[in-house]
């Protein structure tokens, strides 16, 4: 039997002993030397073996090393893990733990080590906890999510995933637990959650119509504003733009009608957009959105907006047109009112414009547009024209296309063939004296509105106006032949008895002047004296009635004959007092009447020199001044002057500062100047000083 193997260090050290005793035993017994040669073939087998031991330790200690090695790696590949790694026995203690363990329970390892799992856990996540190990007891491999409480922290979701440890671990039962934290990923998954409730919410509750389609068409989902508003989706109409959206583009889609069977006033309108709908990491494209937003009260809104712009333009142009008649020149009625029909059908669109007088079942045409085929005076029964709608319903008749109204058997619709009418009574002093009307033979392009009726109410309002305006003008010519001759009557009948007044008081002072005493000759005299002031009176009066009356329109007057023609008549009394005139060397021209601005300007130099200063002979200064289209004639003296007070009332028919006694005159020569004054639209005032004279500025249009 071989005994137990010995280490090297004993076979080195045996070896070194025979070594020394066979060297003995050859010094003292040469005769030895089989016994030697035995020796030295057992000491090569010893060599051999030594170096045999020496390899085997050799591999001892390279195994050694691994299993050091590997043994660290795997310890510190339990340490060092992110995941929490727990060793569990039999009894569902902690058997060890890791760092990454220990962090998430927060607890030293003493504190752990030997104390039950479920004391780490939750209380809800206990009964969860239980299950998962009676897994694992079981055979099997367990997962599950729990909440682990941490000491001094919030608890937190983590997932536990154990497998039973079977080799290695000796008898007892051992299970390795890998809890895993999960709270960022519970927290994504809470987001996720949030975002998708978000959308939904966003989704369903949107007041825009939205519907997720996919590649093919068909309705993935849609929210209940797209189930409102579409009862049948029309993607056929969409499948071009769907196809875009599904190669990456949004497309717009225009505005667009969604029709309603019943009613066709309710139809919808829509203006939408396709979305692609984009999914995974590589953009992956699938399905598309389609939104619709409802736009039919904007497009009404719209609508409506456009029709008031049109209704508001169309009542622009009527008033421009309106406008533009009434400021037509004030010439002959009958080209006045030619232009004014004129204007009108063409605003209209219209061929023909009539004015007619309608009387005792009689339509007589008065004016018409100037390139029309009526005649002025054609005389037509009223029944057989449109205008006898006009005076039944004594307002506005407005037809578009006479042949499907309801007077399609009108008598003149028959004869003329006349499509288009609108017409309007023209009322002359409250009275109904006729119509104006605008008629073609084509249907009108659009319906009348009530724009067009009130401009034919306003223009129908203008011709009677100016209908009014030429009787007034008839009256006024009839009223001033009348006070002409009145004028005539009055310059002659009552002028007669003032002359044989005198005549007789001037015979009567003649024959008996001897035998009257002085008051008789006093009352002779204040009785001549009042024939005379009746006398001049009565001129004035007729002269003032006369002013304008004779007037040509728009003449030229030269002032410089002017002046010199007022200049003229009172010559004399300007000689008797000694006085003088300034004036400038040259006057222009204005437009004007002469003889009513000689009486205008002889009435101002009179005045100057009735009312001078008797201590100082009068002086008279005429200048004049253009400015903005008129002439200012300033015609200053250095006479008695006027108190403030009289600027006004001198101007007035009668108005007198002084008693005849003192002064001679009517007390209309001022008002004579106020009224040509205003003969040619200008103005007349006076600026004054009492004792240092006063200047008349009159200002004239000069309307050359």
């Amino acid at each position: 039997m071989t005994g137990p193997r010995k280490t090297k260090a004993q076979l080195e050290a045996e070896i070194a002993g025979l070594q020394a005793e066979l060297g003995g035993l050859r010094a003292t017994h040469p005769e030895m030397s089989d016994i030697q040669r035995r020796m030295a073939e057992t000491l090569h087998s010893l060599q051999v073996h030594q170096e045999e031991l020496r390899a085997q330790n050799e591999d001892l200690r390279i195994t050694q090393g691994i299993l050091e090695s590997t043994g660290y790696k795997y310890h510190e590949l339990f340490e060092s893990s992110p995941a929490g790694y727990f060793i569990i026995c039999d009894r569902f203690t902690v058997v060890d733990v890791n760092i990454a363990g220990l962090g998430m329970l927060g607890r030293a390892k003493g504190r752990i080590a030997g104390k039950p799992f479920l004391l780490f856990v939750d209380r809800d996540s206990r009964p969860v906890l239980d299950h998962h190990f009676r897994l694992v007891r079981g055979g099997d491999r367990a997962s599950s999510e729990i909440w682990i409480t941490p000491e001094g922290r919030e608890p937190f979701p983590v997932i536990l995933e154990s497998v039973a440890l079977r080799r290695g671990w000796g008898d007892d039962w051992r299970c390795l637990s890998t809890a895993l934290d999960i709270t960022a990923r519970k927290r994504a998954e809470m987001a996720l959650r949030a975002s998708e409730a978000r959308f939904r919410a966003i989704f369903e509750q949107s007041p825009l119509a939205m519907e997720i389609i996919d590649a093919a068409g068909r309705t993935a989902m849609a929210n209940p504003a797209w189930n409102g508003l579409w009862e049948a989706p029309d993607h056929a109409s969409l499948k071009p733009r769907i196809a875009e959206a599904l190669k990456g583009r949004g497309v717009e889609i225009a505005p667009m009608a969604i029709p309603s069977e019943a009613d066709p006033s309710a139809n919808r309108w829509v203006r939408g957009y396709v979305y692609p709908i984009r999914q995974g990491d590589n953009g992956a494209i699938h399905e598309a959105v389609v939104v619709h937003e409802d736009i039919t009260e904007r497009v009404r809104a719209e609508a409506t907006l456009a029709e008031r712009t049109e209704r508001l333009c169309r009542q622009h142009d009527n008033l421009r047109v309106l406008s533009e008649i009434a400021a037509l020149p004030t010439s002959a009625p009958a080209p006045r009112m030619a232009l004014a029909l004129d204007l009108a059908r063409r605003h209209l669109g219209l061929d023909q414009g009539i004015v007619s007088h309608v009387d005792r079942g009689r339509y007589v045409i008065e004016h018409h547009a100037s390139d029309g085929p009526c005649r002025a005076g054609e005389v037509f029964d009223l029944a057989s024209t449109y205008c006898e709608l006009v005076v039944e319903s004594n307002d506005v008749i407005a037809i578009p296309h006479m042949g499907r109204s309801p007077h399609a058997d009108h008598p003149c619709y028959r004869a003329r063939g006349l499509e288009s009418y609108i017409g309007a009574p023209i009322r002359c002093r409250g009275d109904l004296r006729g119509t104006v009307s605008f008629s073609a033979a084509q249907p009108n392009r659009r319906d009348f509105d009530d724009g067009d009726r009130e401009f034919m109410r306003l223009l129908a309002r203008w011709i009677g106006a100016v209908q009014e305006e030429e009787a007034t003008l008839r009256d006024l010519a009839q009223s001033n032949a009348d006070l002409e001759q009145f004028a005539y009557v009055a310059s002659h009948d009552l002028r007669q008895p003032l002359r044989q007044i005198s005549s007789y008081v001037a015979l009567l002072e003649r024959r008996y002047g001897a035998s009257l005493d002085q008051d008789a000759h006093d009352f002779i005299a204040f009785a001549r004296q009042g024939a005379v002031r009746m006398d001049r009176l009565i001129v004035d009066l007729l002269e003032y009635s006369r002013i304008g009356r004779n007037a040509a329109p728009g003449e030229r007057a030269d002032l410089n004959r002017v002046m010199a023609e007022a200049l003229g008549n009172i010559g004399a009394a300007l000689s008797a007092c000694g006085g003088r005139v300034m004036r400038p060397d040259s006057l222009p021209a204005i437009r004007g009447n002469h003889t009513d601005l000689v009486r205008l300007f002889q009435n101002l130099l009179d005045n100057a020199v009735k009312y001078r200063d008797s201590d100082r002979p009068p002086v008279i200064e005429i200048t004049a001044r253009p400015h903005d289209n008129h002439l200012t004639i300033s015609v200053a003296d250095n006479g008695i002057g006027i108190a403030p007070d009289y600027f006004d009332t001198i101007f007035r028919v009668f108005q007198r500062l002084h008693t005849p006694d003192k002064y001679e005159g009517t007390g209309i020569g001022l008002a004579i100047c106020k009224k040509v004054v205003d003969q040619h639209q200008g103005t007349i005032r006076v600026d004054s000083v009492p004792g240092r004279g006063s200047t008349f500025h009159v200002t004239l249009p000069s309307g050359l």
